[in-house]
């Protein structure tokens, strides 16, 4: 497996088109069809400032199957580039197209969990087969640095960002909403803001035009 390890702002590369066809950036919600990630446990601030990766660094993991040495540098290479500064948690899909030996690369980033992001980067690949195309595959993965399997995931690499850098400054119980689902979070302190915090995440999912789905995953007044 390769692995590349980033900094915030501070890995770029030039675009490698080694790997032409579609390289979809994009970072909206899954399909309905993908949307069954469990809840999560709800944890107190401190225990989630305890808990939380550094935002700033992360790591890229292209998978060996199906790839050789230099196409996973060069697929790699280009990836850190097309990530900048969002990252976490993300996964890249990819098929081969009938009659192709070029990929069509599927990456979805800045979820709040590794469930999502494959979901959702899986689903895009899916969506853009014909008859004749080979099967999507898992290629890489987008995670924090030190981040294993078993570390379970709560906050896209922007929610830790932020919690991280407002979390002390913050007066009364601190309470952050996540979508399961999407990219859309809020964070509130204050006395019976947990409704607030659900509420804000919830608009900002349906602006999307999709169905709420928040949930309260730091609470310290649980």
């Amino acid at each position: 497996m390769f692995s590349a390890f980033g900094d915030l702002g501070a890995l770029r590369a030039p675009l490698a088109l080694g790997y032409a066809g579609l390289l979809a950036a994009s970072i909206m919600p899954l399909p309905a069809a993908a949307q069954d990630a469990p809840a999560t446990a709800v944890i107190t601030s401190d225990e989630a400032k305890a808990a939380l990766p550094d935002a700033e660094r992360y790591r890229l993991e292209i998978e060996n199957d199906g790839l050789n040495a230099q196409q996973r540098q060069d697929l790699g290479t280009m990836l850190i580039d097309t990530i900048g500064d969002a990252h976490f948690f993300g996964a890249i899909y990819a098929f081969l197209p009938e009659g192709s030996r070029q990929l069509s690369i599927h990456l979805r980033r800045q979820l709040h969990s590794m469930e999502a992001a494959e979901k959702s980067a899986l689903a895009d690949c899916d969506a853009e087969r014909s008859e004749g195309d080979s099967e999507c595959y898992r290629i890489g993965r987008i995670v924090p640095e030190n981040w294993s399997d078993d570390d379970g995931s709560l906050l896209s690499h922007e929610a830790t960002f932020a919690f991280s850098q407002n979390v002390d400054a913050l007066e009364g119980p601190k309470i952050v909403a996540r979508s399961r689902n999407t990219t859309a979070w809020a964070m509130w302190s204050g006395e019976d803001v947990r409704q607030r915090a659900l509420d804000e995440c919830n608009e900002a999912v349906e602006a999307g035009g999709f169905e709420p789905d928040c949930e309260i995953v730091i609470d310290d007044g649980a």
